[in-house]
């Protein structure tokens, strides 16, 4: 696909201008996932902004499949010339190499953080039939029968797997992991009574928390949302561990000069500052966070470390 060119400010053209002997051929958005979900949504955004800003066509290639892995081999192979770049949420980037034995990419050596891309909540809802209308009931009514201490998130290997993973572990209860293709089936069948939790998202469980179906009980960030004030923090309810985001990123291979890097980190960060984009980002339950293409270099890193530990004690593989 194509996307169509239009000048966006005075800040595009300039870039259009100090670029357009660096990158003289068409540029490439990779998206690890199919088009339609938020993946391809964000991916199909910010490649429009690069064309923009750069002054010439960028073509969305999505190569879905093994939670980003495909495409992520794809942007590893790439020239570091700054004509291709990728979009992935932290799962591809963070977890999934760390769930085999014998990974086809290293995203601390293989891939150039370019930009941070929006991040949300982990949350855990409960299904509104349940006695529990509290995290502290929901621990008393697991603890008083293992049988119920399951929870839906929404794909083995997945971020919402071992977020779960860490909320059993820092809560103390052997939370077993049901998987589903995807947040929808996973919240449909809380919402039925079929498992009694999920782990997803604060934004995919909102439309039916207030619809009186899904009880959510508390999130991850920091603070507590705007769009759900009456949700707590796990912080706040005294488990500060629990404290994580989910986050979006934009990566191009390993070696792009930095000076590419800098100025490709300004023209999505110069985007994000625009209604229109935000506005697309609060639509897709995103926050904006501007940060440096070394700031979110950090951001990766850290959470590399810090989800190793995790992924290692679930026992989980994806060699599978």
């Amino acid at each position: 696909m194509r996307i169509r060119i239009v000048s966006w400010c005075a800040f595009a053209l300039v870039l259009a201008f100090e670029w357009s002997s660096a990158f003289a051929q068409t540029a490439r958005m990779l998206i690890g996932y199919p088009p339609g979900g938020a993946v391809d949504v964000l991916g199909r955004l910010f490649a429009e902004t690069m064309s923009e800003a750069v002054g010439r066509p960028v073509v969305v290639e999505n190569r879905p499949g093994a939670v980003g892995q495909i495409a992520a081999e794809a942007l590893k192979a790439a020239a570091p010339d700054g004509n291709t770049l990728m979009v992935a949420p932290d799962a591809t980037v963070i977890i999934r190499p760390q769930t085999l034995s014998k990974p086809p990419f290293d995203p601390l050596a293989d891939f150039a953080p370019v930009a941070h891309a929006g991040n949300w909540a982990f949350a855990l809802g409960t299904h509104a039939g349940l006695p529990v209308r509290t995290l502290a009931d929901y621990l008393s009514w697991v603890r008083a029968d293992s049988a119920r201490a399951n929870f839906a998130s929404s794909g083995a290997g997945g971020s919402t797997h071992f977020f779960g993973v860490l909320l059993g572990q820092t809560l103390g209860v052997p939370l077993a992991q049901v998987s589903y293709k995807g947040a929808g089936p996973a919240i449909l069948d809380v919402v039925a009574g079929h498992v009694p939790a999920t782990v997803q998202p604060l934004g995919t469980l909102l439309a039916q928390a207030k619809a009186g179906k899904i009880a959510v009980l508390g999130m991850s960030a920091k603070a507590r949302s705007p769009g759900a004030p009456d949700v707590p923090t796990f912080s706040e309810l005294g488990y500060p561990a629990l404290t994580a985001d989910g986050w979006f990123g934009i990566f191009s291979p390993a070696g792009t000069p930095a000076e590419t890097v800098a100025k490709l980190n300004g023209a999505f960060v110069q985007a994000m500052r625009s209604s229109a984009v935000r506005d697309k980002m609060r639509n897709l339950d995103l926050e904006v966070r501007e940060m440096s293409a070394p700031e979110f270099a950090a951001v990766v890193k850290a959470d590399y470390a810090r989800w190793g530990p995790i992924i290692r004690a679930s026992g989980f593989s994806g060699d599978n």
